[in-house]
């Protein structure tokens, strides 16, 4: 499943210099944030079981079927560096129970990436502002009035088969903890 790009929003923006490197990233954010800064700590916000939201449906293409919402933030130095939302549709998870069981102990990331059947298929990266859905995960504490803040969005698949999908929306901390 590939994400059309038309459904995002349109930036004439580029990003902070400082910023494409993370954008860009193949392997693990976390490791990333860790080698760099000494420090990463993830913090589960939410994960629940819910029928698909209007982004879900219009932005991956998403049916009716329900789907898992993992929420998290990820902190260096407690500051928050960006926040992340896992989507893992039903038929995956079932496809994969044992893979997708193992994040009430592990992080994605370490899952990801040590696990040869999981493969990146399309990661796009794209601003975001108060006119966006995703903008409204956030908590307000979490940004500035009429901030723009970059967007990482991956689609995942397992053996070739079942897809899930991987939102980080990197917060203005991050850029403040690498100066």
């Amino acid at each position: 499943m590939f994400i059309k790009t038309t459904q995002l929003l349109q930036s004439d923006n580029l990003p902070p210099n400082e910023l494409i490197p993370w954008l860009c990233h193949q392997n693990s954010l976390t490791d990333k944030l860790r080698s760099q800064t000494g420090d990463a700590q993830l913090e589960v916000l939410a994960q629940h079981w819910t029928l698909p939201s209007w982004w879900d449906k219009f932005t991956l293409g998403l049916s009716t079927e329900v789907v898992m919402h993992r929420n998290i933030l990820m902190f260096s130095q407690q500051i928050p560096c960006w926040f992340a939302r896992t989507i893992v549709p039903e038929h995956s998870y079932r496809e994969n129970r044992h893979f997708f069981n193992r994040l009430t102990q592990e992080s994605l990331g370490v899952i990801i990436f040590n696990e040869p059947k999981i493969k990146r298929t399309q990661l796009l990266n794209y601003s975001i502002n108060e006119n966006c859905i995703e903008y409204h995960w956030l908590s307000p504490l979490l940004m500035n009035k009429n901030e723009q803040v970059w967007t990482r969005l991956s689609v995942f698949t397992i053996d070739d088969l079942s897809s899930f999908y991987l939102v980080e929306i990197l917060l203005p901390g991050l850029m403040r903890i690498l100066k």
